[in-house]
């Protein structure tokens, strides 16, 4: 078996398996409720860094100008 045919073999038995393999059983939860606050979760962890980012510059712009 060459190097190619193992790392086919390989990918294809990952592919098989990724199911099998998920990182909490919360995330596959087909709950509408929990889709919600993971969305919400989301947006809300996004959003922090920019809201940082733009209150210190807006707070460094009123404070040198």
């Amino acid at each position: 078996m060459n190097c190619a045919t193992r790392l086919l073999a390989l990918t294809g038995l990952l592919t098989l398996t990724a199911k099998a393999a998920s990182a909490c059983p919360a995330c596959m939860s087909t709950d509408p409720k929990t889709a919600g606050t993971y969305l919400g979760m989301t947006l809300m962890m996004s959003a922090l860094p920019l809201g940082l980012v733009g209150g210190l510059a807006y707070w460094l712009w009123r404070h040198y100008s």
